[in-house]
């Protein structure tokens, strides 16, 4: 009975490893196995185990916990054979041969051809809504008033014909019966020898028109003297000045002058007085100067001056026959 035993559970397992082998996969198998413990302990052993002679036939079963074997746990998956790569010999790989007779063909290089944008410039067009017109008025300027020219200042006490005034001399000379004619205003120089006198002259042969003449006294006098006149003008006229002069022969002959001040100062030493010699400088003689000028202002002072060098005998002199004529503007 006994070996009877040993018999089935060696021979029991050993028919289920056969028969269950070729159906189930091994994974199928590891299932089992996992799932009936107690078929592990029956499966898993090679042989029986035989109880020996003598002892009791009661024995304890010792379960024992099943270790899953990985190669039994992961199916093991065959590679997959590639197909051997065929390396041709040197010798047999193609070669390119060229044809003597083919023709050559250019190789073809793409031109970009620029493409220009134009540029379009907007044009405003402004249509007036109404035409404007503009009217230029000339306005012509005011004719200037005709100033007509001042008659010409001349003859009377412009050629000493009118009434002499007693002069005294301002620096105390003794000048008895000195006399200036009307209109006019005398001025002398304190010279190194005295001043000079003025005179009424009726000595016809010392007048140049008329009966009258008026007289400079310069006898061993080195001085200047002579008479002035203020006049009234108008701004932008011309005047043009005559006078007549005549002086005695002398060591040094006496330089006769004109003077103009058209700020009309009395002042002949005035910076503002400007001087201009006589025309002909000849003694004994009478010689005329002439002069013209533009007013600047409402009045002109005249001056006629006499100037001798030397305080030596002679050079007495004679003024006669004035005229300012007006030309009117320039």
């Amino acid at each position: 009975m006994n070996d009877y035993k040993i018999v089935s559970l060696t021979i029991f397992p050993l028919a289920i490893r056969h028969v269950l082998a070729p159906i189930f996969h091994p994974l199928a198998a590891f299932l089992l196995l996992a799932l009936f413990p107690s078929l592990a302990c029956v499966i898993g052993g090679s042989g029986g185990t035989a109880i020996p002679v003598g002892r009791p036939a009661s024995f304890e079963v010792q379960t024992a916990t099943p270790t899953i074997n990985p190669q039994l746990a992961t199916p093991a998956l065959e590679p997959i054979q590639a197909e051997p790569e065929v390396v041709l010999p040197l010798g047999s790989a193609p070669t390119d041969t060229p044809d003597p007779n083919a023709t050559a063909t250019s190789l073809l290089i793409p031109v970009a051809t620029p493409t220009l944008t134009p540029v379009v410039t907007p044009t405003i067009e402004l249509t007036p809504t109404a035409a404007i017109t503009q009217e230029v008025v000339v306005v012509a300027p005011p004719p200037k008033p005709v100033v007509e020219p001042d008659p010409p200042l001349q003859g009377g006490d412009w050629d000493f014909e009118t009434d002499f005034i007693p002069w005294p001399n301002p620096y105390g000379e003794p000048c008895p019966g000195a006399r200036v004619a009307f209109g006019w205003t005398a001025f002398v120089e304190d010279g190194p020898y005295g001043s000079s006198c003025m005179n009424e002259n009726l000595y016809q042969p010392n007048v140049f028109s008329g009966l009258k003449s008026q007289e400079m006294t310069f006898d061993f006098i080195a001085a200047n003297s002579g008479v002035l006149r203020t006049i009234p003008t108008k701004v932008g006229h011309r005047y043009t000045i005559v006078a007549h002069a005549k002086h005695d022969r002398s060591i040094a002959p006496v330089q006769m002058a004109l003077g103009v001040d058209l700020t009309g100062g009395g002042d002949w030493t005035a910076p503002t007085v400007q001087w201009f010699a006589w025309d002909n400088p000849a003694e004994d003689t009478w010689n005329p100067t002439e002069e013209t000028v533009t007013a600047t202002g409402e009045s002109m002072t005249i001056f006629i001056k006499g100037f001798h060098p030397m305080a030596d005998q002679g050079g007495k002199t004679v003024i006669d026959n004035v005229s300012v004529t007006d030309l009117g503007p320039e």
